[in-house]
């Protein structure tokens, strides 16, 4: 079977499925005037954060490169970058950055002598743009022009051993028809680092899943202080659940293990860092060319992305769920019934059908830190 959906083709042969123009601030001392910017124009979306001023070594590089992964996305049509001018993170470092693929330009509010000033040259710009982004019509475009993300958020052993094999049969699906496919390490999928290094030709990656299988790594900062809990090993109910998890990542090549806004080099399925932090995980998944989000969930999550729909699965409960958030209930109908049933959803949306997190305008966007903020 062939499968296809109606998206904008992009200069670099990726597709969008929204035609979002971003206003994006370079800066946290710049994000009200970016909102007041997208707040004016029909059709943008603000980008702001609190980060950008003061920052340095890793910090200040994840901060650049998201900024530069998020203009990048094929969801954007074009984006205006709104600076302070004093920042850490300079406008012209970013535009240099941001391959040329389509329209970018960047503004500043102490060149343009004042926040007033800059609004009124950023509504021009983005006005402009919003007229050419009407004129786009949608094409029949095939899934090797897509990037399909997966993140799991508060799920349980009774969710994953509904859930797992029909999410797993559409993992397989996408990648068997040239999708590219990015799995969020979660907390709970770490333990299954050792099952899922036997998936990998790449010693690298084998490597890297074998030492995630070891013990959880990632502490809060006041956990890190006591030396002798900064590395804990796994319990047998979380080894359990990882295992279960594991099922959800269908059963093709792990072709790599992507860190912060890194771009997969080649077609096929590959799993990506997350944080903990909901948006921050999906704002990592939109910096790294993710054009729409599978959120598998116990009951569905309050929030989503800017950058992308976010189509929210939730295995059938009797009454846990937040029928509002959700687009795809998971039953225990025949699995291969349900992987093409969630197939011709996501490619609908893909479309331009809303998302229920969409039609709520429940979309964030924000950056993590590596490393402690002065």
């Amino acid at each position: 079977m062939e499968y296809s959906f109606e998206g904008y083709i992009r200069e670099d042969g990726n597709a969008g499925i929204r035609n979002h123009i971003g206003v994006i601030c370079s800066v946290v001392c710049s994000s009200v005037v970016a909102k007041e910017i997208s707040e004016r124009v029909p059709g943008t979306v603000p980008f702001v954060h609190g980060n950008g001023c003061a920052q340095l070594g890793d910090d200040f590089k994840l901060t650049k490169n998201m900024l530069v992964g998020i203009s990048s996305n094929p969801n954007l049509y074009s984006a205006l970058l709104v600076g302070l001018g004093c920042e850490t993170n300079q406008i012209s470092g970013l535009l240099d950055s941001i391959p040329d693929t389509k329209p970018v330009k960047g503004i500043g509010i102490q060149q343009m002598a004042g926040g007033e000033n800059t609004i009124k040259k950023g509504v021009e710009i983005v006005e402009q743009w919003a007229r050419e982004a009407a004129t786009q019509k949608r094409e029949r475009l095939s899934l090797s022009t897509l990037t399909v993300g997966i993140l799991t958020v508060d799920i349980d052993e009774s969710s994953l051993n509904k859930m797992a094999p029909v999410i797993g049969g559409v993992v397989d699906r996408l990648v068997e028809h040239n999708a590219n496919v990015m799995m969020g390490i979660s907390q709970t999928l770490e333990p299954a680092g050792q099952i899922l290094s036997e998936r990998s030709e790449i010693v690298e990656v084998k490597n890297r899943l074998r030492k995630m299988a070891e013990g959880l790594q990632r502490k809060h900062w006041k956990d890190v202080r006591d030396e002798s809990i900064a590395f804990q090993g796994f319990s047998e109910k979380e080894k359990k659940l990882a295992v279960l998890e594991a099922e959800m990542t269908g059963t093709t090549p792990i072709k790599s293990l992507l860190g912060y806004n890194e771009i997969p080099a080649e077609k096929g399925f590959h799993l990506i860092t997350v944080p903990t932090n909901i948006v921050e995980a999906l704002s990592n998944m939109a910096s790294s060319g993710c054009n729409v989000v599978m959120i598998v969930s116990r009951r569905g999550v309050l929030t989503g992305s800017s950058a992308l729909p976010c189509m929210t699965l939730t295995p059938q409960n009797e009454d846990e769920y937040f029928d509002e958030l959700i687009d795809y209930i998971v039953t225990a109908e025949e699995v291969s019934y349900q992987v093409e049933a969630i197939l011709a959803e996501l490619l609908e949306i893909c479309s331009g059908k809303q998302t229920n997190l969409e039609k709520l305008a429940l979309g964030e966007f924000s950056i993590p830190h590596v490393g402690t903020t002065f």
